[in-house]
């Protein structure tokens, strides 16, 4: 807050300024707060300080005030209004001796703009303490804050009630600081935190009369208002209760990191474990797989030889079978192909041959090879691209084999009389997308999310027998994922299914010629 010329101080910049106070009988000096050392007083002042002079009297050294005077003279000029009086009851040391006496402080300004207090002091001729120092008494026997004063020596001079019955213990009197606190060195070190200008502040553990407990040791200096002499002024407070609350949060605490990492060693073992069995598993489907793809391709050759009676003539019923046979066998091998697609991509061993090829000829490819699918079920096929010269990086065999698979779902999982659709165009930001859309069952909303994930299918057990083992559309996401690409699915029962395959235009090119082009 902006203090107003209103607000602010008397100002004496001259010691002529304070003439009128040398005829007052009372001892009146003016204390510089920023200098801390007088700055004038009138004969009365130097006859209460015992000085020869006023430049004897100014010379006084008051370096060794506590910091606890040197923060009350500070509140009083901070929190004392203009023309306001702060009156207590002091303790001063003239050559080291105590006089009590009753002083008031009133704020002004000296030379050089320093805050300084104008002092009187009365001499106490009271027999007994005025009420402030009655209440403040009162207050200190009836704190829990344990007080206590020690000579400079460690020697113990007093204390208050809870001190007293805190360190009354039963055939262990303490009688020096280095004895109550258990540290020989402690008034060594009390005296050394002196020069950092802060009170000595530490948490100790003791031995009470009541066991073991934890304070707060604060010690200040100060002068006895007996001798004169300088003391130690110790004060206690018990966070013991504190400091067990602290204790028991560090132990659940590492209670706690010790079952975490323990649960953590354990997930970690456990995730080896899948990983080794993944690998296990993957091993054993890649050799599963080419053992069985060795005798599928051998019954596949030679069902098509004797279907196609390279080996003499077949009846009717002969060439049925050997055609029952020869379907068996393909079905079987493109499970096994599945199987050794996924194992290849869970093992992380997935690499694509990428070259700039024309999507057209994968378009084309579709149209031969599902058209003819279509019409065995009385569905409709459309192909609709709009999109043309341009060139697509990536792997033509596994794009292809994207969408062999996303096609053959939708017409596994139309009805008869159904329509499939596969279309090429671009998005808003130029990406081009392949759709594949079929007015099939559709996906329930609680599969959907699942059914890119190895071995599930679309499609309620009775739809789904016969039609796989769940693997297309695994495989087609991550071949997807590997062109930089996504996939996205939206379904709705009884009303079909509408996959988008994008792929980022990063991977177009206008100018590329696949033919010259690797």
């Amino acid at each position: 807050m902006t203090v107003t010329d209103k607000e602010k101080p008397p100002k004496f910049y001259t010691w002529q300024d304070l003439d009128a106070f040398n005829k007052l009988s009372i001892a009146i000096w003016v204390f510089d707060i920023d200098d801390h050392k007088i700055w004038w007083g009138n004969e009365s002042a130097l006859e209460f300080w015992e000085a020869d002079s006023l430049d004897t009297l100014i010379a006084r050294d008051f370096s060794s005030d506590s910091s606890s005077v040197r923060r009350r003279l500070e509140g009083f000029f901070s929190n004392t209004s203009q023309g306001n009086r702060v009156e207590e009851n002091w303790t001063l040391y003239p050559n080291g001796h105590p006089k009590m006496v009753i002083v008031t402080f009133t704020p002004i300004l000296i030379e050089n703009g320093n805050r300084a207090v104008i002092t009187e002091a009365s001499p106490q001729i009271r027999a007994e303490l005025d009420h402030r120092a009655k209440r403040i008494l009162e207050a200190v026997r009836h704190t829990p804050l344990m007080i206590s004063t020690f000579a400079i020596d460690g020697k113990l001079l007093a204390q208050n009630p809870s001190a007293a019955l805190i360190y009354d213990i039963e055939d262990k009197p303490t009688t020096t600081l280095a004895e109550r606190y258990n540290a020989p060195n402690i008034i060594k070190e009390i005296i050394d935190n002196q020069e950092t200008g802060s009170p000595f502040c530490r948490d100790i553990k003791i031995q009470t009369a009541i066991g073991d407990r934890w304070h707060t040791l604060t010690t200040e200096f100060g002068l006895d208002p007996v001798s004169g002499a300088k003391v130690i002024v110790a004060t206690e407070e018990d966070i013991t209760e504190r400091v067990m609350a602290q204790e028991e949060l560090r132990r659940l605490n590492l209670d706690l990191e010790q079952r975490v990492n323990e649960r953590t060693h354990k997930l970690t073992l456990a995730r080896h474990e899948a990983e080794s069995a993944n690998k296990s598993k993957g091993n054993f489907l890649a050799t599963m797989s080419h053992e069985l793809r060795t005798p599928l391709n051998a019954i596949i050759g030679f069902s098509s030889m004797l279907e196609h009676q390279i080996y003499g003539p077949i009846n009717d019923k002969q060439s049925s079978a050997l055609k029952d046979i020869h379907c068996s066998a393909q079905h079987l091998l493109e499970l096994i192909n599945e199987l050794l697609d996924a194992s290849t991509i869970d093992s992380g061993e997935l690499n694509l041959f990428e070259e700039y090829f024309k999507h057209v000829t994968l378009i084309d490819y579709c149209r031969a090879t599902f058209e003819l699918e279509a019409i065995k079920k009385e569905q409709t096929f459309l192909v609709q691209n709009n999109v043309t010269g341009i060139s697509m990086k990536g792997d033509s065999r596994r794009f292809r084999q994207i969408l062999i698979n996303l096609i053959s779902n939708a017409i596994k999982y139309t009805p008869n009389g159904g329509t499939i659709s596969l279309g090429v165009d671009y998005d808003a930001t130029g990406n081009i997308v392949f759709t594949i859309k079929d007015t099939g069952i559709g996906i329930p909303e609680d599969r959907r999310n699942d059914v890119c994930k190895p071995f599930t299918q679309a499609a309620s057990s009775s739809w789904a027998s016969g039609k796989g083992v769940g693997l297309g559309l695994y495989i087609a996401s991550r071949l997807v994922a590997a062109h930089d690409g996504e996939l996205v699915i939206e379904s709705m029962p009884k009303q079909g299914t509408k996959v988008s395959v994008i792929i980022p235009k990063s991977r177009l090119n206008e100018n590329i010629d696949p033919n010259t082009s690797h």
